[in-house]
């Protein structure tokens, strides 16, 4: 992996604006990775890919993450800053893990962008929630004999869905906050893809900015601007600042 370049930022915001979020984040993790295809990302766990696009996230913008959120209880707007270091935490590889109770033998996976791009097209939550229930099953046996995931009891399918979590715990950033108004705590989940994107677009727009000052001073191509390091960039439009 490496970082994204100033050209490869912008080509991402021009190229991948429409895509859904899912493809989004794998749009952005096969421009910084082009040794691996588009259908090689989407098969990793969701906690693989999410720690990739925190890695490439530090690379390409700095390891502050800065984050923001609203109290719960009194509307505060609370502002954070994060660790991409700090929230990739090294777990071992998302595996299979068999769920043995009450005469069930299940084989269950980790989730990965597959699954959630099927979901995705669901019509109702309801449904989404058990398409994911029953992609995340490779087999289900009752006393031996195969058995569908929805004819299955609703404290087996609960007990597949905790076990499918436990297969890959990366895959939900859980952050802890405090608002200092009120003094309340809450939780709230990182999206890192979505973070990431908006912060694709902010550099994209800012970069097309520049690239419009020091072609009116200068006269340059946009790609002779987007091949300048940021530190010559930013001092070049220094001096042509009114």
């Amino acid at each position: 992996m490496r970082a994204l370049t100033a050209s490869e930022i912008i080509h991402l915001w021009e190229t991948a604006y429409r895509f859904h979020p899912i493809d989004q984040a794998l749009s952005i993790l096969q421009q910084a990775m082009p040794g691996h295809t588009r259908e090689q990302l989407a098969a990793m766990s969701l906690g693989q890919r999410d720690d990739l696009l925190l890695a490439l996230r530090q690379l390409t913008f700095g390891d502050t993450l800065p984050g923001k959120d609203t109290c719960p209880h009194c509307n505060e707007r609370v502002e954070f800053a994060l660790s991409c270091t700090a929230l990739s935490v090294d777990t071992p590889e998302p595996k299979r893990r068999q769920l043995v109770t009450d005469g069930f033998d299940v084989t269950v996976r980790p989730l990965t962008s597959f699954d959630l791009g099927a979901a995705a097209n669901a019509s109702t939550v309801d449904e989404a929630r058990s398409l994911l229930l029953e992609r995340c099953v490779d087999e289900v046996l009752y006393q031996g004999v195969p058995t569908p995931v929805q004819a299955l009891p609703q404290s087996i399918q609960n007990s597949i869905a905790e076990t499918a979590s436990a297969t890959d715990p990366q895959a939900e950033k859980v952050l802890e906050l405090s608002c200092p108004a009120c003094k309340n705590e809450w939780q709230s989940l990182l999206d890192i893809g979505h973070v990431l994107w908006m912060e694709i677009c902010a550099w994209a727009q800012r970069l097309l900015l520049e690239v419009h000052q020091l072609a009116t001073a200068y006269g340059w191509t946009e790609d002779e601007i987007l091949k300048l390091g940021p530190v010559r960039r930013a001092t070049y439009l220094q001096m042509v600042a009114p």
